[in-house]
């Protein structure tokens, strides 16, 4: 076997992969509403910018979802433990 056609092989392996991947990401996130949808995503390891793909967004988006989850969880953490305390 050629390494031209190994490259063709492994190329043709990533572009099924690819579409392996978005059908799944678009399965589990059937019924979610984008907040929860790009959270359980980028909880998988998803690219940001795969997810806006996949949701039909922008990354600027996903990216401000992120961010703007990441202070709420941070917010009510550090709420929860004057509460506490």
């Amino acid at each position: 076997m050629s390494t031209a056609n190994d490259e063709e092989v492994l190329k043709r392996i990533e572009a099924k992969l690819d579409q392996m991947l978005r059908l799944a990401a678009l399965r589990i996130t059937t019924g979610l509403k984008q907040a929860p949808a790009i959270q359980l995503l980028a909880s998988a390891g998803i690219d940001r910018n795969l997810i806006a793909e996949i949701l039909n967004t922008t990354p600027n988006t996903v990216s401000v979802t992120l961010s703007t989850m990441k202070k709420a969880k941070k917010t009510s953490k550090s709420g929860g433990e004057m509460a506490t305390s």
